[in-house]
């Protein structure tokens, strides 16, 4: 799926409009209880090495699949949290919903560069973060207490780039995500899959699939020259 030029444009300013503001959710109260905030906060986070991260990509779909976008987002999420507990997130990321990504990725050697054709592989402890910002987000539970959004670390890597291509595999505990795709000076984009290896009942095996097609600043998500 290719995106316009616009639209790339104005992920960023979207991810403020949703997750500080959220206006467009209805007022009251959600009838989620069983989630807490966690690692998100105010939008950014530190990783176990010092860097910062801030939530600054995106993952979308057609909106012509926003149900299969919905299904792919709740089988990720139901490695620890029954489905339940997830409203509706946009396939486009409008609504005040949608799921944002950010990383750390630091090569083996040398900083990331379109020139460079050589296979370079990145580190090991390189980082990478999502959030799931559905309709319950940023809203008070029943008690008040403010609902966060599903948010999940990656804290090890394997994966190369070489020239403007670039595959990279974040696991946990819980299983994995894979990026793969290409990058210029601007943006990094492509693919996004996932694998769970458990489920949060215990029951049968996790689920994995496509979730969708991702984008995000290049020089905010590798170390680049």
């Amino acid at each position: 799926m290719k995106n316009s030029n616009a639209t790339k444009r104005i992920f960023g300013a979207l991810f403020v409009m949703v997750a500080l503001i959220g206006c467009s959710k209805e007022d009251g109260a959600t009838p989620i209880t069983g989630r807490s905030p966690h690692l998100v906060g105010a939008g950014s986070v530190k990783t176990p090495t010092g860097q910062t991260v801030g939530l600054n990509g995106w993952v979308i779909s057609d909106a012509a699949n926003q149900d299969g976008f919905q299904d792919a987002v709740t089988g990720f999420v139901e490695a620890d949290m029954a489905p339940e507990y997830l409203g509706y997130v946009s396939a486009r990321g409008t609504g005040g919903t949608g799921v944002f990504i950010g990383g750390y990725v630091p090569l083996q050697s040398g900083l990331l560069s379109t020139s460079n054709n050589a296979q370079v592989n990145v580190r090991s402890d390189s980082y990478f973060l999502i959030a799931i910002y559905d309709e319950y987000a940023n809203r008070p539970d029943a008690s008040g207490k403010v609902v966060g959004p599903y948010a999940r670390e990656f804290t090890s890597a394997t994966g190369y780039v070489q020239g403007n291509r670039a595959y990279l595999k974040f696991t946990n505990a819980m299983g994995s995500i894979e990026l793969e795709g290409t990058f210029d000076q601007s943006t990094f984009q492509g693919n996004v899959y996932y694998d769970n290896i458990r489920s949060w009942n215990g029951q049968g095996q996790g689920a994995a699939g496509n979730m969708g097609w991702f984008q995000v600043p290049t020089c905010q998500f590798f170390q680049c020259r």
